[in-house]
């Protein structure tokens, strides 16, 4: 039973928990996920460069352009970790079973506990990922940002009056075409192209207005009453987004807001995800963080005895950084 508890099979377990409910991290910031050698993270902004080359002679030397426009920022890598007991009397009562019913039981519920501690470090990571995409991270206090991609205020608008999408006489596809040509102008990248993450007002919003529904009619909106997704609007593919956690006093939260749309132009270098290692002498492969291959490890989880009072130990940990390296190219409005 000893082998339950040993780091390395912990570690491994934890790493192979599959975390479906982060829709935003899987789908752009997974992709992106390495291994840093310190825990001292330090990333580029970019804006780029836009201006065009002229010809030149064969013979010619080739023309000195300006270097990408970046800002590097340089910062300690946030730590998720938490730990939690199992007090010796759930052990005593496991023990009462038998030898055998024990293994089985004790696996059961170290799973149980270890699938729980990734499924708060998952939802937090997804909250990061969200907040990297809006242009700010947020800690658990939900007032102390941890990171600040810089995003213009021209990415964050606000509408009002009669440019509200819940109002007859607006024109939701001329603004969220007007969004798409300013992320064109202010990304500095090819857009490849578009998803649109939106809280549940805002798909209110666009599923009753009979500009959008007459637009849809001619480009298959059926997929609406089947799958509550506008498959294409605009070129921009649109999807309600309703995940949530609790803050400290109880009160649910959307990771977007119910009121507004978060606009993604899509190109190669959008995020990036860097990890650090996990700062544990007794991690799988030292501090570097790897397991016994050589493989990286994002997660790492441990166990270990107390005494007094007695009981068990559990822990996860992670150390993640979701980058928002083209603030250009994502607005997120409030447009209700």
């Amino acid at each position: 039973m000893d082998n339950l508890f040993k780091i390395r099979a912990l570690t491994a377990a934890v790493n192979k928990m599959v975390a479906p409910a982060r829709r935003i991290y899987n789908r752009y910031f997974q992709p992106k996920e390495h291994l840093e050698p310190t825990d001292r993270l330090a990333f580029d902004i970019i804006t780029g460069s836009e201006r065009l080359l002229g010809n030149i002679s064969v013979v010619a030397p080739a023309t000195v352009t300006g270097k990408t426009g970046r800002q590097t920022v340089t910062m300690t890598a946030p730590r998720l970790s938490h730990k939690r007991v199992i007090h010796a009397s759930d052990l005593n009562a496991l023990r009462a079973y038998g030898q055998q019913t024990q293994v089985e039981l004790m696996a059961t519920r170290l799973a149980i506990e270890q699938r729980d501690m990734r499924n708060m470090v998952d939802r937090t990571m997804e909250y990061w990922a969200c907040g990297a995409l809006k242009g700010q991270i947020y800690d658990a206090d939900l007032s102390t940002v941890l990171v600040d991609y810089g995003m213009a205020a021209t990415h964050t608008p606000t509408l009002t009056g009669t440019n509200l999408w819940t109002n007859a006489s607006s024109k939701p596809v001329e603004r969220l075409r007007s969004y798409m040509k300013t992320i064109e102008d202010d990304s500095y990248a090819t857009i490849t192209g578009w998803e649109a993450w939106v809280g549940s007002s805002v798909m209110d919003a666009l599923l009753s207005h009979s500009a959008v529904l007459d637009l849809l009619k001619y480009q298959g909106g059926v997929q609406i009453a089947e799958t509550g997704r506008i498959s294409l609007l605009a070129g921009v593919r649109i999807e309600e987004y309703n995940a949530s956690f609790t803050d400290s006093e109880g009160n649910r939260k959307r990771m977007i807001d119910e009121d507004r749309i978060l606009l993604i132009g899509l190109c190669d270098d959008l995020v990036d995800t860097p990890y650090a290692p996990i700062v544990d002498h007794k991690a799988p492969g030292g501090v570097g963080n790897t397991d016994a291959n050589g493989a990286g490890v994002m997660f790492y989880s441990a166990s270990w005895e107390e005494e007094d009072p007695p009981g068990r130990w559990i822990k996860v940990e992670a150390r993640p950084l979701p980058v928002l390296q083209r603030p250009g190219a994502v607005i997120y409005a409030k447009v209700v």
